[in-house]
């Protein structure tokens, strides 16, 4: 592990230029024992700088290779008229590329299916990794840490952004994911068009028809095929059954046949004899973009039904209302004075 931290760069300070640069606090190698082996392996007992973490980030953003941060692009002479460009410097290759592209993947996958889901913007592939450090009881008057690391795009990464609160206050808490990944969605979907980064489709273009697959009838089917014809069609399931899948037919499922959903949308089915209809929380999609809005509800097995572009102005069941497993959530997005396109 040590190796690797040197590796990245976290034992020095990056020369880049800015003065008075710290550097990172560690132990001594020879002073790590088990417990401290275990707590660093997730960030805890050691110190690195803002601009240590983004460009060891960087690395893994620039297909492994570890660049020396320019805070200067370039001079120029005012009265001459030329310009003199800051060399780009390579500093060693730390991982492979295919490395490197395994990490981003999981990095979005953070922000498609993990904690980081906070971050997404519509139109843009997204990376994501959450941080939330809390003091030591020496410094407990400090508060936690909440921070948030971002790539975009994954295929092409050309942005990497480190957004740290410190001493977060507020409802939301003091994770990471929770109080800085909206605040780094709202950076990045102004960043990013700025940079002329190209976005793909807005997400919910994806309720064009080539996206929306018709919920098949498999009610009196077994619980078996019914699983079996519903991914064929692009859909995932969740399941309530008391008994063998094989010879127990589904009794009822939501949403019912006829309702057109985005493919990925779950379908809840109850085989006969189960008693089972959980309900869930309707989260409070207001102000979230398309991607956002999708997420948070697949994170309840609940579905959306999008109207609109830009960010969620209202939705059909209210904050905190109950509902069973698989309910359609309609939505309205609309254009504000705010985004950036």
């Amino acid at each position: 592990m040590y190796k690797y931290y040197d590796a990245f760069g976290l034992f020095d300070i990056t020369n880049s230029g800015l003065y008075g640069e710290q550097n990172s606090l560690f132990q001594k190698l020879d002073k790590v024992g088990p417990v401290e082996l275990a707590t660093m392996s997730f960030g805890q007992r050691l110190n690195v700088t803002p601009l240590q973490m983004v460009t060891a980030i960087s690395c893994i953003a620039n297909d492994g290779m570890l660049m020396k941060p320019r805070i200067v692009k370039e001079f120029t002479n005012t009265d001459t008229n030329t310009t003199t460009e800051v060399p780009v410097s390579s500093v060693r290759q730390v991982i492979s590329k295919q490395t490197a592209e395994q990490v981003k993947s999981m990095m979005e996958s953070v922000v498609t299916d993990g904690s980081g889901r906070h971050a997404a913007v519509s139109g843009y592939s997204i990376g994501g990794k959450t941080g939330t450090s809390e003091p030591t009881e020496a410094n407990a008057a400090e508060g936690y840490v909440a921070s948030y690391v971002a790539i975009s795009p994954i295929e092409d990464t050309q942005l990497v952004l480190l957004l740290t609160l410190y001493d977060p206050k507020g409802k939301n808490g003091h994770q990471g994911g929770q109080v800085a990944g909206p605040v780094v969605s709202q950076m990045l979907a102004e960043i990013l068009p700025y940079l002329g980064v190209p976005a793909d489709k807005d997400a919910s273009s994806n309720t064009n028809s080539d996206n929306l697959v018709v919920v098949p009838d498999i009610r009196n089917k077994t619980v078996a095929e019914a699983e079996k014809l519903l991914k064929q069609a692009g859909f995932n399931t969740k399941v309530y059954v008391e008994g063998d899948p094989n010879t127990i037919l589904v009794a009822d499922q939501t949403p019912k046949p006829g309702n057109s959903l985005l493919k990925g949308s779950i379908i809840v089915l109850y085989g006969q004899g189960s008693s089972i209809s959980t309900s869930v929380a309707v989260p409070d999609l207001r102000n979230m973009n398309a991607t956002e809005a999708i997420n948070s509800l697949k994170s309840k097995n609940l579905n959306i039904n999008l109207e609109g572009s830009g960010i969620v102005t209202t939705q059909d069941y209210a904050k905190d209302e109950q509902v069973q497993e698989g309910t359609i959530i309609k939505v309205t997005l609309k254009q504000t004075l705010t985004q950036v396109h």
